[in-house]
């Protein structure tokens, strides 16, 4: 881990497989708590993230581990993690994009793949993923699942 202090910066500059997270630059130490946060946020997908760009989904960040863990939602996904990565790999790629057809190229599968392991996730996560709220719930999960230090 390291730390830039820097009044401007350019993350396409960075080196390829660096995660970074950007904090505000208001105060040292507030920037360096930021930036620890949006670090936590960041994928292989999205390998830098600004604080400020995370705008409410930083609260997740607040909440308990415990609480996450309890969440069957959650613990669903932990065990698509372990299990059955390629089914994790869709789900991340759908609710990046939320849409089946850029899923697919992101994925480099047919539209009908992609489609047939959503709808077996929506029923294992028992979650309507074509639906917008089933989405948010399980792009909520699945960055839920991302914050835990296991």
């Amino acid at each position: 881990m390291g730390v830039i202090l820097a009044t401007t910066l350019d993350p396409a500059r960075f080196p390829a497989g660096v995660r970074a997270g950007i904090g505000a630059a208001d105060s040292p130490s507030r920037s360096w708590r930021q930036a620890r946060t949006a670090l936590r946020f960041t994928t292989l997908r999205q390998p830098v993230v600004h604080y400020d760009d995370l705008g409410a989904l930083a609260l997740l960040a607040e909440i308990p581990q415990n609480a996450s863990r309890d969440n069957t939602v959650v613990t669903t996904i932990a065990a698509l993690a372990s299990g059955h990565p390629e089914d994790l790999e869709t789900l991340d790629a759908y609710c990046a994009t939320g849409s089946l057809r850029r899923s697919a190229d992101l994925l480099h599968l047919h539209h009908s793949s992609v489609a047939r392991r959503l709808e077996q996730l929506g029923k294992t996560l028992d979650i309507e993923l074509t639906e917008p709220t089933g989405l948010i719930r399980a792009r909520l999960a699945l960055t839920a699942w991302r914050l835990l230090d296991d």
